[in-house]
C-alpha cells in the first residue's frame, strides 16, 4: 500500500514524485516508457522560462515560484537546469505579446526593458527587426534543459525512496472500496490513498471514464547543430526569444 500513486513521470510527474517522496511520502510512480523518454511533453534540448508572462499577469506569481524551486533543485542536485539569458517579446506596437508582456512585468515590477527596432538591433546584432517592431527585453529570462530536469528529478526521487517503475504502462484506475485509489498496469494492481495523474498526451486515454474534451495535438520542435560563425548567437550574446509575426507567436 503506497501513500501516492504518480501516474506518468516526465516533466510534471517527476518533479510530482520527487517533492512527495521528499516529504515522506510512501510514492509509487508509474510510466509506460523509459526515464525521460522522447516520446512526452517535456523531450528536448531547450524549453523556455520567463517570469513576464503576456498571456496574463496571474501566471506571474506560479513562475516566481518555480523559479525558486528550479533554483533550489540546481542547489540539492548539483545539476546546471536554468540558463539565465534574458529574453525579448517582440512585436508591433499593441500586439499581444508585446502589450501583455508590459502589463505582466509592470504589474509585478520585473526588471525590463522597452526597446525600438533600431536599439533591437544595435544591441543584439544577429536580430533582424521590422522598422515598426517594439521589444521586451525581461532581465530574468532564459531556458530549461527539460531532458535533464525529468532525470534530476527522477534520481531524486528515488533517492527520497520513491518506487519508480518505467515500461509499465497502466491499463486502468478505480476508487477502492475501503477509500484510496486502485491502480492496474500491464504487470499488476496497486492501491494507494491518492492518486496523481499526469500522463501529457495520453490523458484521453487514462482519463476517458471522466469524459473530459481533451484536444491532443503535436508540436513538433527543432533544435540545429550549427557549423561555424556561432559567436552572435551564444547564450550571453542571445538572448531567447518570443517574436509576433503576423499575429502568431514564433519562438
Amino acid at each position: 500500500m503506497f501513500d501516492v500513486i504518480v501516474l506518468g513521470l516526465g516533466g510534471m510527474g517527476s518533479a510530482a514524485a520527487y517533492h512527495l517522496a521528499a516529504r515522506g511520502q510512501r510514492v509509487l510512480g508509474l510510466d509506460r516508457y523509459t526515464a525521460a523518454h522522447d516520446r512526452g511533453s517535456s523531450h528536448g534540448g531547450s524549453r523556455i522560462i520567463r517570469q513576464a508572462y503576456h498571456e496574463h499577469p496571474q501566471y506571474v506569481p506560479l513562475v516566481q515560484r518555480a523559479y525558486e524551486l528550479w533554483e533550489k533543485l540546481e542547489r540539492d542536485s548539483g545539476v546546471s537546469l536554468l540558463d539565465q539569458t534574458g529574453g525579448l517579446m517582440i512585436g508591433p506596437p499593441g500586439s499581444p505579446v508585446v502589450e501583455g508582456t508590459i502589463r505582466s512585468a509592470t504589474e509585478h515590477r520585473l526588471p525590463h526593458d522597452i526597446l525600438t527596432a533600431t536599439e533591437l538591433q544595435r544591441r543584439y546584432p544577429a536580430f533582424r527587426p521590422r522598422p515598426n517592431d517594439t521589444a521586451v527585453f525581461e532581465t530574468r529570462a532564459g531556458f530549461l534543459r527539460p531532458e535533464r530536469a525529468v532525470k534530476t528529478h527522477l534520481h531524486l526521487a528515488a533517492s527520497s525512496g520513491a518506487d519508480l517503475h518505467f515500461e509499465e504502462a497502466v491499463i486502468g484506475w478505480s476508487a477502492s472500496p475501503g477509500g484510496g485509489v486502485r491502480v492496474t498496469t500491464s504487470l499488476a494492481t496497486y492501491e494507494a490513498g491518492t492518486l496523481v495523474i499526469a500522463p501529457g498526451a495520453w490523458a484521453p486515454d487514462v482519463l476517458n471514464d471522466l469524459q473530459i474534451p481533451f484536444d491532443v495535438r503535436r508540436q513538433v520542435m527543432c533544435w540545429f547543430q550549427p557549423v561555424g560563425a556561432t559567436e552572435a548567437f551564444l547564450p550571453d550574446q542571445f538572448p531567447v526569444y518570443i517574436y509576433d509575426v503576423d499575429g502568431h507567436d514564433v519562438f
